[in-house]
């Protein structure tokens, strides 16, 4: 007769536990950000009615409910200030803040530059963040100065691909609700406004002057003030394929080594005061130091995402060990990301948050909770090697790939950079109080980041394949990282034989068959970018835009695509021809991923007529260009595909080459599906074209209402009077076309079938 008593209270008790409060009120959250569209009013009255009746296991599914409606609500906030599409390009005077470090762009004239920053305005009609570009301009903008600007708005739309990353997720994280571009200009005054942003700027502008524009300055803003865009590309690169991009980016372990080097100097000054002791133990005065130096080092830097994130978590795991209560790290870790998500749910679309929290839970797991003493180098070495397994299944995920180079090398650097940093800060204040003295520091600190860059560098260098691009399932990564947990389970756990093969599975390579012949539209914004895939082989035709300093279709669109559907190496690349918006991004294709044959490229064979070859019953052959003295444009390459449905890739093609088309190759012409040529722009598309071809699906590869105005009205009424199914790549996303049981061609569009509630709507 006890024992139902027991198992009647144990799920209250069960329910009690805010680790379990917490998981049910993030299911919530995460629910919600999982949907097509926010839940209507009804709904979310209808879940809170739930709360209320009185059943079992109510509590916990009052968390989730929470959940639910937390993020529903500020969902809905977003979306109610965000710029509608229908203002899109709408002009306005605006008032507002520099709210942000602007970021120089790289590859402008001396004394002309472009910039982009946060901009933060009061008015009550626009959307509080405006991300605004500012081009080809002799001002330095500023951070917390007051500007009058005009801007020519654009509500937020990015880019929708399989694997791709999300541009209108990342604004959401952030905030932003508009998108604009300044057509001109006036200074105002706004006294005592953006404190913060002042004093980062002032940081800045004592490091410039001395370093000058040199990465050992952009390095130093990165690691005191957060400024990360003085760092290239090329910067970035090493930082991947070494695995040290933790330690530049400002995060928790930056945090956690400054509060401490306060803890320990804290402590150690306080125990000189035996009488002091007494008073207060210096443990506590060193945990409440400890705390209140975050807390400057974020503000420091700005308070970003990121940063608040960590500085939450640290401020929690202080708490939890002024309190005694780290005897379960497990609860103190519940308590900060629940808190995290309650000040704001949006924060687990950001890799960031996920990597912070498991490799504080990976620490805490090696290092707590052990029957026998280890020595510190011992511990470290363990602590590092455990999270270099660990987080590989999320490095996977988030990043597609992972650098083998990271565990030796961050066995070096994080000690390393555990000096650098509070160096920096030391550095910059000094220079702050004694600037001969401060201008010393930095030339010093310059000196020993060049020692650091250098050395990673040659590391790199040495190393063949440092980045090893890969997207393993996620039941995969499931079990990797099961795998990595049983591993360093203590000696004699039984299950502990499981995790070799938990892990190896992670080495498999995935064998996924696919369709006879499947084509996919990548929207790489203005610019075209098209895979074709039979069982066994892959084409990649054109590889999208890319800018300097900015957006890479090759590196944030291409490759993760291919990557996704388990390709890492591609057997033919084809370049249509050399405009940026269609070779551009060729160099991160050709670093992340094997690249067996080019055709068209500088490196690859030329793209001559009557090329042909078969892959799985399915051939290719090359129409155009002949020997014709063409324009670039009309030099491309097209590409006829024969199979269950026939394909022509026509590139930037015009009127001249179109009618060349038409005279010599008029039968090989006709095609079920279209890439039309030259984006849909009026120099292309004949009315006598489009009959040869006789399409049934056209695809515009155009930029969202593009400001070249393609596909223009009249070709797209064109191809409507035909009678073809029409998509632009920047309208739908990804535009994925496979045969249908009756050898049709079938469409299918990522905005449709994949979209969530903040991505755009499908509207021209």
């Amino acid at each position: 007769m006890d024992a139902v008593p027991d198992r009647v209270v144990s799920a209250p008790r069960a329910a009690a536990d805010l680790r379990w409060l917490v998981l049910a009120f993030s299911a919530g959250v995460l629910s919600v950000l999982a949907l097509p569209a926010l839940p209507a009013p009804a709904v979310c009255a209808a879940l809170a009615v739930t709360v209320l009746m009185p059943w079992r296991g109510r509590v916990l599914w009052a968390g989730a409910v929470l959940g639910v409606l937390l993020a529903t609500w500020q969902g809905q906030r977003y979306l109610d200030q965000r710029w509608p599409a229908a203002r899109h390009g709408e002009t306005l005077w605006v008032e507002g803040i520099v709210a942000s470090l602007p970021e120089r762009q790289p590859g402008a004239e001396a004394g002309i530059a472009d910039w982009r920053f946060r901009f933060e305005t009061a008015r009550s009609d626009l959307p509080r963040a405006i991300r605004v570009s500012w081009y080809r301009t002799e001002v330095r903008p500023e951070a917390g100065q007051c500007w009058q600007l005009q801007l020519r708005l654009r509500t937020p739309h990015g880019s929708l691909n399989p694997g791709g990353f999300d541009y209108e997720g990342w604004l959401l994280r952030e905030g932003i609700g508009a998108l604009a571009s300044v057509w001109d200009a006036r200074r105002c005054e706004a006294a005592g406004a953006a404190p913060v942003q002042r004093l980062r700027q002032s940081v800045v502008d004592r490091v410039r002057p001395v370093l000058g524009e040199t990465r050992a300055a952009a390095l130093i803003a990165a690691l005191t003030v957060g400024d990360t865009s003085g760092l290239s590309d090329a910067d970035w690169d090493l930082f991947r394929v070494t695995g040290t991009s933790h330690l530049v980016a400002i995060s928790g372990f930056n945090l956690g080594i400054v509060a401490g080097l306060a803890f320990f100097m804290l402590r150690w000054t306080w125990t000189l005061w035996p009488s002091l002791c007494l008073r207060v133990p210096a443990q506590r005065i060193g945990l409440f130091g400890s705390g209140v130096v975050a807390v400057g080092y974020a503000l420091l830097a700005g308070f970003e995402p990121p940063v608040t994130r960590a500085l939450i978590m640290l401020l929690v795991l202080i708490a939890a060990a002024t309190l005694n209560r780290l005897q379960e790290p497990s609860r103190a870790l519940a308590y900060a990301w629940g808190l995290i998500l309650l000040l704001d749910p949006f924060a687990v679309l950001s890799p960031g948050l996920w990597l912070s929290f498991g490799a504080v839970a990976a620490i805490l797991y090696v290092s707590q909770g052990r029957l026998r003493r280890t020595s510190a180098w011992r511990l470290a070495l363990r602590v590092q090697l455990f999270l270099s397994v660990a987080l590989v299944p999320l490095t996977l995920y988030f990043f597609d790939g992972l650098a083998w180079l990271s565990l030796p090398i961050n066995l070096i650097a994080v000690p390393v950079f555990s000096v650098l940093t509070p160096w920096l800060l030391i550095s910059v204040l000094t220079a702050a109080m004694h600037p001969l003295f401060g201008e010393w520091c930095l030339r010093a600190s310059a000196s020993l980041l060049d020692g650091v860059m250098s050395g990673l560098q040659l590391a790199a260098g040495g190393a063949p394949w440092a980045w090893i691009p890969a997207s393993p399932a996620a039941p995969v990564l499931m079990l990797g990282a099961i795998g990595a947990v049983l591993a360093f389970l203590p000696r004699g756990v039984p299950l502990r034989g499981l995790a070799i093969p938990c892990l190896a599975v992670l080495l498999v390579p995935r064998s996924d068959g696919g369709p006879a012949l499947e084509l996919t539209a990548l929207d790489v914004g203005q610019g075209t970018a098209v895979v074709v895939r039979t069982p066994r082989h892959a084409l990649l035709f054109d590889a999208g835009p890319a800018y300097d300093g900015g957006f890479d279709s090759g590196r944030s669109i291409v490759a993760p695509f291919l990557l996704q559907a388990n390709l890492r190496r591609v057997d033919t690349l084809l370049l249509s021809h050399a405009d940026n918006d269609h070779a551009g991004g060729v160099g991160a294709i050709r670093k992340l991923l094997r690249l067996d044959r080019e055709i068209g490229t500088d490196a690859g064979q030329p793209c001559v007529p009557g090329q042909a070859w078969a892959w799985d019953d399915i051939r290719f052959e090359i129409l155009h260009p002949d020997d014709g003295g063409w324009s670039d444009n009309n030099r491309s390459c097209v590409l006829k595909i024969h199979g269950p449905f026939s394909v022509l890739l026509t590139g930037d093609i015009e009127h001249a080459a179109e009618q060349r088309l038409l005279r010599d190759r008029r039968s090989a012409l006709r095609a079920d599906v279209l890439l039309t040529p030259h984006h849909g722009s009026g120099t292309s598309s004949t009315a006598e074209f489009i009959e040869a071809v006789q399409p049934a699906i056209a695809i515009h590869s155009a930029g969202w209402r593009s400001r070249y105005g393609h596909p223009r009205a009249d070709v797209v009424g064109r191809y409507a009077a035909l009678g073809a199914a029409q998509y632009t790549t920047g309208v739908s996303g990804a535009v994925r076309v496979v045969a249908g049981a009756d050898g049709r061609p079938q469409v299918d569009t990522w905005r449709v079938r994949a979209a969530r509630w903040w991505n755009a709507a499908v509207e021209p």
